[in-house]
């Protein structure tokens, strides 16, 4: 039998207590390691993002309570477009679902939206007023972002004032149709929701489903796109690769890519997406149900009503809720000034800087508070290719420089063999540029060696900078024995 919780931190005035109490082992998951016999805590991911505290660094609840203390935060609506929510879940309140206050259970379409009686959201798979989940994987997405916090009792959700909207356009084997995605994404805009998750997607994106992205983007709603679960390049890759959106790659324990994430110049920002412990909702077995080959049926169940399970999905998740907290502790950020400071403050891994395997780095709840909504710095190359120009072969670098306040670029290349022997392809840029030539040079440039580093790096009139990195491969045997 499940137990019932009736301990919450929803109240707007007890922000601060919730915080502390989440930050002082209010969710028995939240503190615990060991499980499932990991070596690590067992919600890891949201200690890595910002949420754990330590004696020196408190948790990003713990500056949001300070901060509300002077600022009253507002929920969020954030709209889960996936197989449903298990809305009678014990880890789940009742407060943390959207209600549709213009809507009464009287058979009528009161508020005349097209929907009758669409009290907490809509299931366009089936058509009716009921979005349960039958497979368990909306329901897990939604518990990353709004499991109850504080209470005492299973996991700790990222944003405790959420208010999380039930779109089911997916049914039990997560199979779905564009029209369905395309209205949920719809009804989510015209509904207040200022964050939607899309944690599906697949190679193929219809029109209208393009169309309904560009809308909600067009009305300052933060689309949060999962990259995908292929290992692969999400160019050509359906919602994963549209403008406009924050495609979410995942990340290990390790803080690295991890093997399954799909990576790619789309790619905004990076989440844990690895061993993700969340809701599982009622009778589901989300993993059987994909049909993963030696998996024994329950074996990623903990506790009877919480699940663990890896995927961009889940990493999705995480991003969609550091962005309604964040816009919940500063309800005056428009979509635009908060997806930016999502995206601007992101903890660097990897190779220094921009990257194709995982975006600005690793969202930060902690840095995001903190963040300036104008602060921006772009680095990118786009290519690096052979142009001729008045007759001469030229090596020709295409990407952007540019920030809120430029102070300059400089566009250089090292050996891959010696990558701090940087030297510059072009005289520095005093201005910014976007999708344009950054520098050329002369193939004899790049004598020496076969594998080179591209960068270019910005710097802000702070002084903070901020690089991207192109590695090329020339064809030519590098001089034996010598160093470049």
């Amino acid at each position: 039998m499940r137990s019932v919780v009736t301990r919450s931190c929803l109240a707007l005035a007890a922000l601060l207590a919730c915080g502390m109490a989440a930050a002082a082992g209010g969710d028995p998951y939240f503190e615990s390691t060991g499980s499932w016999q990991q070596g690590y805590a067992d919600q890891w991911g949201l200690h890595r993002i910002g949420f754990g505290a330590t004696a020196e660094v408190p948790s990003a609840w713990q500056l949001a309570a300070t901060r509300a203390q002077a600022t009253p935060p507002k929920p969020v609506i954030v709209a889960i477009v996936d197989t449903g929510i298990d809305f009678t879940h014990a880890d789940l309140a009742r407060e943390n679902l959207w209600s549709n206050e213009a809507e009464t259970p009287n058979g009528v379409d009161d508020d005349r939206n097209g929907y009758i009686d669409d009290l907490i959201g809509w299931n366009f798979a089936d058509g009716n007023n009921n979005p349960w989940d039958r497979a368990g994987h909306g329901t897990h997405v939604a518990g990353i972002i709004g499991a109850r916090t504080g209470n005492g009792f299973g996991v700790a959700g990222i944003d405790p004032l959420v208010r999380l909207m039930p779109l089911k356009v997916l049914n039990a084997i997560g199979r779905g149709r564009s029209a369905h995605i395309a209205a949920a994404i719809h009804y989510a805009v015209a509904n207040g929701a200022r964050v939607v998750n899309l944690s599906l997607g697949g190679e193929n994106l219809s029109a209208v489903e393009q169309r309904a992205i560009a809308h909600a983007a067009q009305s300052g709603v933060i689309v949060v796109v999962a990259a995908g679960n292929l290992g692969r390049d999400t160019a050509g890759f359906g919602m994963a690769d549209l403008p406009g959106v924050l495609t979410v790659t995942a990340t290990d324990p390790d803080d690295r890519r991890a093997r399954f994430a799909n990576f790619g110049r789309a790619v905004k920002i990076a989440a844990p997406g690895v061993d993700i412990l969340s809701l599982r909702a009622r009778d589901t077995d989300l993993i059987q149900i994909s049909g993963a080959a030696n998996y024994r049926e329950g074996a990623a169940t903990v506790g009877n009503d919480f699940y663990r399970v890896s995927g961009t999905s889940f990493a999705a998740a995480m991003v969609s809720g550091v962005t309604s907290w964040l816009l919940s502790q500063r309800p005056e950020l428009t979509g635009v000034q908060a997806a930016r400071m999502i995206v601007q403050s992101a903890r660097d891994i990897g190779a220094p800087g921009v990257d194709a395997l995982t975006g600005y780095g690793i969202v930060d709840a902690r840095a995001a508070l903190a963040a300036d909504p104008n602060f921006r710095i772009e680095a990118a190359i786009a290519d690096v290719d052979l142009s001729i120009r008045d007759g001469q072969t030229r090596v020709r670098v295409l990407g952007t420089v540019d920030a809120d306040r430029f102070a300059g670029a400089r566009v250089q290349a090292a050996p891959e063999a010696f990558p701090q022997d940087w030297i510059d392809l072009a005289p520095p840029l005093a201005r910014p540029a976007r999708n344009a030539t950054l520098a050329e040079a002369e193939p004899r440039a790049l004598r020496g060696a076969r594998r080179w580093i591209v960068r270019a790096l910005v710097t802000h009139e702070s002084g903070k900078t901020r690089e991207a990195r192109f590695t090329i491969d020339l064809g030519e045997a590098p001089d034996p024995g010598e160093k470049p």
